[in-house]
């Protein structure tokens, strides 16, 4: 991720918010997706989805981290 410190808050709060709303989208999606009773969702979608929560997370926990010491 970008240098972080040189973000002013304004962006740092939009991103942050657009982040936590793709992660909201993007569970929805894998709840649905996964409990689907007649559909095989292969192992390597789960791994996706599995790896696009973490990156998402990981990413909202620093500009969480940055937003948190500028207070």
């Amino acid at each position: 991720m970008e240098n972080l410190a040189k973000l002013d808050r304004a962006v740092l709060e939009r991103r942050l918010q657009n982040l936590e709303d793709e992660l909201e989208e993007l569970e929805e999606e894998k709840s649905f997706v996964l409990k689907q009773t007649g559909l095989h969702v292969s192992g390597g979608k789960v791994k996706q989805y599995d790896a696009q929560t973490k990156a998402l997370q990981e990413s909202i926990a620093e500009i969480r981290s940055e937003l948190e010491a500028r207070d």
